[in-house]
């Protein structure tokens, strides 16, 4: 009962922009966002419209795409760090495009998530919830009545860890990997598990490991297990084929997005190691 109080109290104090051009999916967020008793204050596919509020309203969530007219996501971005809003809000991104420069971009510019699109709006909302919580647990955050009542709801996005109160992460990069990897349905008792866990915590510290991962990532992790490049190729792989054929299916959507979906196939070694290795640097950048 103390709980639904709590997630009851959030919700209705949560003011929320919706910025999207697709109108179907702003309005499906809309609808979803004000049966759960938030109140939307804009929803929009003009940019430029999210800062006029910015500087009319006390906003707390800004749920938007980073493909906008009239201003972009990033525009938007780095128009609120210019603007020093006194109570800047939580910037979500949510968004279909999946290059690298422009998630780096958006987390250098203030964004607090990056979600990759097909997201269900069940799963947005469990998002902010969890980010609000974060950030009064780490810094205090709040709007409010927001700041002085949030719960302990853990789930994840940017980025496959579980969706309700109880959370993977531990803090412990080793082990929330571990966690993340066993949950995707990728078991502990393969070489594959081994690499994966590895090239990520290698990758969590060194970027450009992902951006040459036949040239750096395959060789330090071969060097490591005194095997070669090919092998760990071939290994990783064929941990990820075994995730697909016998993972859970709601956690691989989770994860991976419209990559599960028929027909699209498996990621590449290269999309699968990147994305789970975003994921944990949202997360732990959320905790900072």
């Amino acid at each position: 009962m103390e709980y639904l109080e709590e997630m009851e109290r959030i919700r209705k104090n949560l003011h929320v922009v919706i910025a999207d051009n697709n109108v179907q999916d702003r309005e499906s967020k809309k609808k979803i966002m004000e049966l759960a008793g938030m109140t939307v204050e804009l929803s929009t596919g003009d940019g430029s419209k999210v800062i006029d509020i910015l500087r009319k309203k006390r906003i707390d969530v800004v749920v938007m795409d980073m493909v906008l007219p009239g201003l972009d996501g990033i525009g938007i971005l780095e128009e609120a760090k210019r603007e020093a809003i006194s109570e800047r809000p939580i910037f979500i991104i949510e968004t279909a495009l999946r290059k690298e420069n422009l998630i780096e971009s958006a987390i250098e510019n203030g964004a607090d998530y990056y979600m990759m699109k097909p997201i269900s709006n069940q799963t947005l909302l469990r998002r902010m919830y969890q980010i609000i919580s974060n950030k009064k647990q780490t810094s205090g955050y709040g709007h409010n009545e927001i700041c002085m009542s949030t719960v302990s709801i853990k789930g994840n996005t940017a980025v496959g860890e579980k969706m309700d109160n109880d959370s993977t992460y531990t803090g412990d990069l080793e082990k929330d990997i571990t966690n993340i990897l066993l949950e995707i349905g990728i078991p502990a008792h393969i070489k594959g598990y081994q690499y994966i866990r590895e090239g990520i915590m290698m990758s969590f510290h060194d970027r450009n490991m992902l951006n040459y991962i036949t040239k750096f990532l395959y060789p330090a992790i071969a060097k490591k297990y005194k095997t070669n490049s090919s092998s760990v190729e071939r290994t990783i792989r064929h941990a990820i084929e075994v995730a697909w054929k016998r993972g859970n299916i709601d956690t691989l959507t989770e994860v991976f997005g419209n990559t599960v979906s028929e027909g699209k196939g498996k990621p590449t070694n290269s999309e699968f190691m990147a994305l789970l290795t975003d994921k944990m640097r949202l997360e732990y950048r959320a905790r900072a």
